[in-house]
């Protein structure tokens, strides 16, 4: 038998023909066994093909088991630590039951085109999760893009198209004078906090998180702390913890209007806990502001008329949407919101239907303006 460059094909006692390639240190590497002698000449062929191009993969390296791998991956990541708690939850729930056992080579774009239908299926069932199901995904795909990189496999099996894609749903909108008659029906301890929601667009954890050192009052000014700049509630039977902002834009200073200033004042002297360290806003028994103690702002929001599936956190989209209408440009936005890319701050420059109105008559009264046309009396 004719020896080849980069590998060899022989007949083993069992009849079969195995094919072998010759591996980076020189060892031969089994491509299989078939039982016809061409059929291992073809897949001895092709991949003396990959490996002249580059795109050949050991097959052995891709053994390793995905458990190990995700773990290796998580652990070698410098990730914030919510965005940590965050993967940690999606890969124990969601990932791992799947994918745990198998070797890396071994999952295949149709075991991950299944897995992904059953979990969109099941968040579709419920009605909710959608948003999960995407961003669960997009973690698989990074996971596994890295085993790419690492040589570990040849090709990223997560390649549903359009899969990974986060569609921003629409929030419910609250007017200026919904606003209002929101502070005036909450109970008193939480009125600035709805107020300073929507003038500063705050997150609700960052306002959960507010001490009075971060608050200047004569520079009319909020500080939000790089180390512990946002209360975090991971869930999952996690304890919530202080810890730093979203990214590393929300460590910023922001202007109060002085609009809500005498009330925030009055606010930080009646409510506030005392000391530099104390917290800005807190329930009546002493604990931070949580989303599981917000029966307050429901009830507000059924007696004011405000939409049931609104949000606190809906008032920070409500103050930079009135942000962009007084003409904040983009780049303004993103410091107010603390975002990092140009594509979170876009979403608060939709317009709304009042203000569409008002920019519709402005229009007109500039086009009629100009109109050179005589008119008729």
């Amino acid at each position: 038998m004719k020896r080849r460059r980069y590998g060899n094909v022989r007949k083993l006692s069992s009849g079969r023909w195995q094919a072998r390639i010759t591996g980076p240190d020189g060892k031969m590497i089994p491509l299989g066994t078939f039982a016809m002698k061409r059929e291992a000449d073809q897949a001895l062929a092709a991949t003396e093909t990959d490996q002249t191009r580059g795109t050949w993969t050991d097959p052995s390296t891709g053994k390793q088991r995905f458990d190990a791998f995700a773990e290796h991956w998580m652990r070698t990541r410098a990730l914030r630590p919510m965005t940590r708690t965050l993967y940690e939850r999606q890969l124990r729930l969601r990932i791992l039951p799947t994918f745990k056992s198998l070797a890396v080579a071994e999952i295949a774009p149709k075991l991950v085109r299944e897995w992904y239908a059953g979990l969109m299926a099941e968040a579709t069932t419920n009605g909710r999760g959608v948003v999960t199901v995407e961003t669960t995904y997009r973690l698989l795909r990074a996971i596994l893009m890295t085993a790419v990189e690492d040589g570990l496999i040849p090709k990223n099996p997560c390649r549903i198209k359009g899969a990974g894609t986060v569609r921003d749903a629409p929030r419910p909108e609250i007017t200026i004078a919904q606003l209002w008659k929101l502070v005036d029906t909450v109970p008193e301890r939480y009125a600035a906090l709805v107020l300073l929601a929507s003038a500063t667009a705050l997150r609700s954890g960052e306002l959960s998180a507010l001490r009075r050192r971060n608050i200047d009052l004569h520079r009319r000014t909020i500080r939000i702390d790089p180390d512990d700049g946002q209360y975090v509630e991971p869930g999952g039977g996690q304890k919530p913890y202080f810890g730093p902002p979203k990214s590393d834009a929300g460590a910023r200073t922001i202007v109060i209007p002085d609009a809500i200033l005498g009330r925030l004042a009055v606010h930080m002297a009646e409510h506030a806990q005392p000391g530099p360290d104390g917290l800005v806003f807190t329930t009546k028994d002493g604990n931070p502001v949580s989303r599981h103690n917000r029966s307050w702002w429901r009830r507000a929001c059924r007696i004011v008329g405000v939409d049931e599936e609104a949000h606190l956190h809906d008032c920070r989209h409500a103050g930079l949407t009135l942000a962009a209408q007084s003409g904040a440009t983009l780049r303004e936005l993103m410091a107010l919101g603390g975002h990092s890319t140009p594509r979170a701050a876009l979403i608060y420059q939709r317009a709304s239907g009042e203000r569409a109105s008002e920019v519709a008559r402005g229009m007109s009264a500039r086009l009629a303006k100009g109109d050179p046309r005589p008119r008729r009396s």
